[in-house]
């Protein structure tokens, strides 16, 4: 993976490399620990387990109390979120359009103050 790290709410989560002779699992959030392990795979799968483990770090960072059925809803928000953007490829160099935008508004507001 191109980076080393995510920030998410107020702490940096390190990325790992999952060892899958190991473990069966793709990914894994390890809150404690600052980590968020991924499997080395290069496809829409990897996608998909990124956005997984982000998920569960929101939920873990907001303190989002949906009790024992958090697997189920970041599995459904994951796997939904895969989809609309693979369905969509105009979607994210829109989204990516919009936040460039308003990193640059933001940069100029700095500098005009």
């Amino acid at each position: 993976m191109k980076h080393k790290s995510i920030k998410i709410g107020y702490r940096n989560y390190e990325f790992k490399k999952i060892d899958r002779d190991f473990s069966d699992s793709h990914g894994q959030f390890l809150s404690k620990e600052g980590l968020i392990g991924l499997s080395d795979e290069d496809n829409i799968s990897h996608v998909n387990t990124l956005l997984h483990e982000v998920l569960h770090a929101i939920i873990y960072q907001w303190g989002l109390d949906v009790g024992d059925k958090e697997e189920h809803i970041v599995n459904v928000l994951a796997n939904a979120t895969t989809t609309v953007l693979v369905d969509n490829p105009w979607l994210t160099k829109y989204l990516e359009e919009k936040l460039k935008l308003k990193i640059w508004m933001e940069k100029i507001d700095r500098k005009s103050t």
